[in-house]
């Protein structure tokens, strides 16, 4: 059973799963947040961000947050290092990504420190349910491009939302850490930004992406990735998002 962990109910309120016979409206989901995923995640609902963790992967299902003009930061000055989450013990700990560069990954997060350097939840980004084994040259190539773009977009409009979580290939041999520990590590990911007027673009970012491949190379679609995730992103939209977006993300 989908175990759920408020951190802070008031930002709770606004866009839902149905949980225990009650409606939870959370607020950084648009569309209300993704169903699906595994029957034994923990949806952890903070005050920057909502996630569901996977613990036999070891890795979100999927993470929404709204980004604004107002909570992105410098980050200079701030803490990355990891926490141990007190919801979830069965998560990657910092010990076990200490090899990763070895075979070309990085402990990575979903959602980044400097979107929210400007609140007082800044280390909420820090806990391990929102870390991730991502490779480098997707980290240092087309996620830190996108995520710029984003800031873009937030700084001219104001907000933005933001989903994103792993996609894993069945028909491909298992990508894992030098650990002995059950998990499984993303094949890809997919990323989908929507403005608060509900416009939207998708991206599918593969691991193995050359550091110089840039994200507009990796532009999807909503029903590609639900296709390929088994997640309904927005169940609680009765029209589709219009995907008309990718220009104000730097896509020509």
């Amino acid at each position: 059973m989908l175990k759920l962990h408020l951190v802070f109910l008031a930002l709770a309120l606004f866009n839902a799963p149905l949980l225990y016979g009650q409606t939870y409206r959370i607020a950084h989901c648009f569309g209300g947040c993704p169903l699906g995923g595994g029957t034994d995640n923990h949806l952890i609902v903070r005050p920057i961000y909502a996630l569901s963790y996977n613990t036999t992967n070891k890795s979100a299902d999927w993470v929404s947050y709204r980004v604004s003009a107002e909570s992105i930061g410098i980050t200079s000055s701030l803490s990355r290092l990891p926490l141990n989450d007190e919801f979830v013990e069965e998560t990657l700990m910092a010990l076990d990504f200490v090899d990763a560069e070895t075979i070309g990954f990085t402990r990575a997060l979903y959602v980044p420190l400097v979107d929210f350097a400007g609140t007082p939840y800044w280390n909420d980004v820090n806990y391990l349910t929102n870390n991730v084994a991502r490779s480098i040259s997707l980290n240092q190539g087309a996620w830190y491009g996108l995520d710029w773009s984003i800031r873009n977009l937030v700084n001219r409009t104001n907000a933005a939302y933001v989903i994103t979580g792993p996609v894993y290939d069945l028909a491909a041999k298992e990508k894992k850490l030098i650990i002995n520990k059950a998990h499984r590590i993303p094949d890809s990911f997919f990323k989908i930004v929507i403005t608060e007027s509900g416009s939207a673009a998708a991206f599918l970012m593969g691991q193995d992406s050359s550091v110089h491949l840039h994200h507009c190379e990796m532009q999807s679609s909503i029903a590609q990735i639900e296709d390929l995730t088994h997640l309904d992103l927005f169940p609680l939209l009765s029209q589709p998002l219009q995907e008309n977006i990718f220009g104000d993300l730097g896509c020509f």
